[in-house]
């Protein structure tokens, strides 16, 4: 037999008086910088704020504002040596500036959330209005201009002017190199490398010319390392260059336009000169008695390097002992499998997982937008997902435009590629792949259950 006692009224009235005043001693007692204060409820506002910044910091991320820049100063600059030639007779700072806005109006999905990108997308607009330029019309597109016209004095006439050994009827043949990034390497041969080089190394060195870089760690960005120092030396040569060296030094944030002893060129007709194509980031230096020309660009604290180089003045170097990164390519144990290293990252979704600063799906979006392909393409993903850094986007595409420039049939030997899968093919890995927007919707997983766990505890 079970008996059920009612509990008294006035029971459960003084339960409810001593539990009001427990509460209210507690109250009393929690006592923090002010004279009184309550208990501090889960933080609830916090949650939700860490939710709004993690949203905007993944909506802004992608915006290329400084890529659109860098377009616009590339435009700019050919406005200004005569190179933009527009068909409705129009100014050709118009086109610049349209080169600017255009590029800007396709970041706007990534650029919503920037405060910078509006203030500068509306100026851009209201400078074409008061120049009397249209917002519609022709672009800049830097890798269509190949005849760019002589940039120094050229002439069959001209003292100390390069001319091959072989037969007169067979036109010089030419190699190129390229070093940017984290950092990447394109050898004379054509050869693709992702590779460590960490401190000094050589780049080519014969009996006219020795080039030499030096790459340090990126900075918070773990064993990512970039060029921070390059060094050209044109040695001795009395009848086309000096009696003496002639050396150019460039460090970061020092990329000087002349040689380190003042001038700007020296040998008869100036046989050797450096030209400033924009101060403090993009100089040229042309050797005309090896008819070599060398493009040294400073983007952000790093350096790119191109170079273009007649055939038999390469097979010089390759007499040359030294380990020269153009011409051997790197050392074996100093090469990274790049190919590899893309396949298996791919999977890893979150920030600040490992080695990774950006998801492959980000990395490979801001480069689609920098119109690079193939192996640059490649190793702008590379670059964007070991340091985060978006300048390094910038770096390989003013790569290609200078080895176009340098090179124009370097063009067709790319591949129009601007995605991963044949190297998850290659390297396969174990693991399922989720979609790049889960991390923002775990967090408002969470502080929809924080806010329930609340509501229920109240």
């Amino acid at each position: 037999m079970f008996v059920v006692l009612k509990q008294p009224a006035q029971s459960r009235v003084y339960r409810s008086e001593r539990s009001s005043a427990s509460r209210a001693e507690l109250a009393y007692e929690w006592k923090g910088m002010a004279f009184l204060s309550y208990p501090p409820m889960p933080p609830i506002l916090s949650f939700v704020a860490i939710f709004i910044l993690v949203y905007l910091v993944d909506t802004s991320n992608a915006c290329g504002m400084q890529l659109c820049y860098d377009r616009w100063r590339t435009a700019q600059t050919a406005a200004e040596n005569g190179l933009i030639k527009p068909h409705n007779g129009e100014k050709p700072m118009c086109v610049a500036q349209r080169t600017h806005l255009v590029c800007l109006i396709a970041e706007e999905l990534n650029c919503r959330t920037n405060l910078q990108y509006q203030m500068t997308k509306r100026g851009i607009i209201h400078k074409m209005t008061n120049s009397g330029c249209n917002e519609f019309g022709d672009i800049f597109n830097a890798t269509a201009v190949i005849d760019r016209g002589p940039l120094w004095p050229v002439g069959e006439n001209l003292i100390c002017t390069f001319r091959s050994k072989s037969a007169e009827k067979t036109p010089i043949k030419y190699q190129h190199c390229g070093l940017f990034g984290d950092p990447h390497l394109r050898t004379f041969k054509d050869e693709f490398q992702t590779c460590k080089v960490k401190g000094a190394w050589s780049l080519v060195q014969n009996n006219h010319i020795m080039i030499m870089v030096t790459n340090n760690p990126v900075k918070d960005h773990g064993a990512a390392t970039a060029t921070s120092k390059l060094t050209v030396v044109i040695k001795k040569n009395e009848d086309c260059a000096s009696h003496d060296f002639v050396t150019y030094r460039a460090r970061t944030d020092n990329l000087p336009g002349t040689f380190e002893n003042g001038q700007s060129d020296v040998g008869p007709d100036k046989s050797v000169a450096i030209r400033v194509m924009d101060p403090g980031k993009h100089v040229e230096i042309y050797l005309r008695f090896i008819d070599t020309t060398i493009r040294v660009r400073q983007i952000g604290r790093y350096f790119t390097f191109a170079i273009k180089m007649p055939q038999e003045i390469v097979e010089q170097s390759v007499d040359d002992d030294t380990q020269q990164l153009c011409v051997q390519g790197c050392p074996e144990q100093e090469q990274i499998n790049y190919k590899k290293y893309l396949a298996e990252k791919r999977k890893i979704l979150d920030l600040h997982v490992g080695d990774i600063l950006m998801t492959s799906d980000q990395a490979s979006e801001l480069c689609r937008k920098s119109q690079v392909v193939d192996f640059y393409f490649d190793s702008c993903v590379f670059d964007l997902m070991t340091t985060g850094d978006k300048n390094f986007t910038i770096a390989a595409h003013q790569l290609v435009e200078d080895l176009t420039a340098l090179t124009p049939g370097i063009v067709k030997t790319q591949e129009n590629r601007t995605y991963l899968t044949p190297y998850e093919e290659i390297h396969p890995s174990s693991g399922c792949r989720l979609k790049s927007d889960f991390i923002p919707w775990t967090c408002a997983l969470a502080v929809l259950l924080c806010f329930l766990f609340d509501q229920r505890n109240s």
